[in-house]
C-alpha cells in the first residue's frame, strides 16, 4: 500500500472516532486536535521510515522528498532535521546540512548525532576548533560511542594539542579495551610527541585487537623503523610483502634501509639494485645505494651512482661528493678536490663534503686550505666530532697520511 493511501486510512479512522459528537465542545475540540496531531505524527513517521530506507540505499533525491514530507506533516521532530542534514551532507550541501543539524538541536538538544555530524561539517571547513566543540558535545551526550571520542581527539591532534588529545583518550581506554582504533590513535599521538617506542608498543596492541588490518600493520612498521627496531620492522615488512599481489617499491625501500642498519649490507645492496630498476628516476635511491657501496668498498657502483645522481639532480651535492670519493680512490686527487668543492658549494651547511675536501687537500700538501675546510665543516655542524678532531690534529701540526675510506 502506498504511503498516501496508508495516511488516508489513518485519517478516516480518526475521523470516524469523532462522529457522533453533537457539537464542537471544548473537550471535543481538544480531542480533535490531539487526534490530528497523532495522525500527522503517524503519517510523518511513515515518510521518515521511507526516507531512512532510501537514504541507506543511496537514493538521496527520493530520501530528500520523503523527509521533506515528514517535516511538513510534523515539524517538531528533531530526528527528521537530523536525517535531512545527513542527506545534505552526503550531497555536499554543507551550509544547508549545518542549518538542518542546528535546527535538529533546537528541537532536541540531546541528539548526539546532530552534534557529531555538525562537527564533520566544520572539519570539512577546516574549522578544527568548532569541530572539536561539536564532537566533544556528542561524546558528553553519549559517552558509550567511541566514534565521538575518536573524532574529538582527532580534532585536538589537528589543532596540535597532542597532550590534550592524549589526556582525553587515556581515561576511556579501559572502557573501550577491545577497540583497536583507540590504541591506533594513541600510537599516532605518541609519534607526534616524538616517542616512537611508545607508538610501536601501542600499534602492537592495536594489531592484537585487529590482526587483519594491513594499514595498521603498515603504520606499525614505520613506527618500528623510527624507533630503531630494525629487526622487527624488517620481519613485519616481509610478512606484509608476502600478502601483497606484487612488490611495493616503498616497502622495498624501507626493507633496504633496515638491512643496511642491521649491517646486512650485501642484502641491502641487492634490494637497492632492484629499486633502481623500479624507480630509476628517484635520486634518493641512487644516493643511498652509492653511500652503501662506498661503505662496502664497491667503487664501481659508487661511480655508477655518482653519474646517475649528477644527471638526475645536478643541484644536489651527493653526486659530486660520490664522484669525488671515487676519483680519490683512483688516486686522482686534483679531480677529487674539484668535485668536493662542487659538493660544498651546493651544500655549505653539510659537514661531510667539507671534511672530505679537507682530507684530500691535506693529501696534496695544502694544510692551510685544509684548515679552512675543517673550519667550514664545524660552522656547518658545530657538534661534529669528526670535524673537531681533524681541526685539533691539524692545528697541532699533525698531517694526514692515509685518508679514511669514509
Amino acid at each position: 500500500m502506498k504511503v498516501q493511501s496508508i495516511v488516508n486510512v489513518i485519517i478516516l479512522s480518526a475521523a470516524s472516532m469523532l462522529l457522533g459528537c453533537e457539537g464542537p465542545t471544548k473537550a471535543g475540540k481538544e480531542a480533535r486536535i490531539q487526534a490530528n496531531a497523532r495522525v500527522n505524527l503517524m503519517g510523518a513517521q511513515i515518510h521518515y521510515d521511507q526516507a531512512q530506507q532510501t537514504f541507506r540505499s543511496g537514493q538521496f533525491d527520493r530520501a530528500m522528498r520523503e523527509i521533506n514530507h515528514a517535516i511538513a506533516r510534523y515539524p517538531e521532530r528533531g530526528e527528521y532535521y537530523l536525517l535531512k542534514g545527513r542527506i545534505e551532507l552526503e550531497t555536499h550541501q554543507l551550509e544547508a546540512a549545518l542549518k538542518s543539524f542546528n535546527t535538529a538541536l533546537e528541537k532536541n538538544d540531546q541528539l548526539a548525532d546532530a552534534h557529531y555530524y555538525a562537527g564533520i561539517v566544520f572539519q570539512r571547513w577546516s574549522d578544527d576548533e568548532e569541530a572539536y566543540n561539536r564532537y566533544s558535545n556528542a561524546a558528553e551526550l553519549d559517552p558509550s560511542n567511541v566514534q565521538y571520542l575518536l573524532a574529538a581527539a582527532e580534532s585536538l591532534i589537528a589543532l596540535g594539542k597532542f597532550a590534550d588529545a592524549r589526556e582525553l583518550i587515556e581515561p576511556r581506554v579501559a572502557y573501550f579495551e577491545h577497540n583497536a582504533a583507540l590504541r591506533q590513535l594513541q600510537a599516532q599521538i605518541a609519534l607526534f610527541e616524538g616517542d616512537p617506542e611508545q607508538a610501536a608498543m601501542l600499534y602492537s596492541q592495536a594489531r592484537l585487537l585487529n590482526p587483519d588490518d594491513d594499514l595498521l600493520l603498515e603504520e606499525l612498521i614505520w613506527a618500528q623503523y623510527a624507533a630503531g627496531m630494525y629487526g622487527r620492522c624488517h620481519d613485519n615488512i616481509k610478512f606484509l610483502q608476502g600478502k601483497l599481489p606484487q612488490q611495493r617499491p616503498d616497502l622495498m625501500h624501507l626493507e633496504a634501509r633496515c638491512l643496511a642498519m642491521m649491517s646486512r649490507g650485501i642484502e641491502a645492496r641487492d634490494v637497492y639494485m632492484q629499486l633502481t630498476r623500479l624507480r630509476p628516476a628517484d635520486p634518493v635511491i641512487w644516493v643511498e645505494l652509492g653511500t652503501l657501496a662506498w661503505e662496502l668498498g664497491d667503487y664501481r657502483r659508487v661511480a655508477m651512482c655518482s653519474v646517475q645522481m649528477i644527471a638526475l639532480a645536478p643541484h644536489r651535492y651527493e653526486g659530486y661528493m660520490l664522484k669525488g670519493v671515487n676519483e680519490r680512490h683512483r688516486g686522482r686527487l686534483d679531480e677529487a678536490v674539484t668535485l668536493f668543492r662542487e659538493a660544498t658549494s651546493r651544500a655549505p651547511d653539510v659537514a661531510l663534503p667539507h671534511l672530505l675536501l679537507g682530507q684530500t687537500l691535506e693529501q696534496i700538501g695544502k694544510p692551510k686550505e685544509a684548515l679552512l675546510a675543517y673550519q667550514n665543516a664545524i660552522a656547518a655542524e658545530p657538534g661534529s666530532p669528526e670535524a673537531l678532531e681533524l681541526l685539533r690534529r691539524l692545528t697541532d701540526g699533525q698531517h694526514v697520511t692515509v685518508v679514511p675510506t669514509q
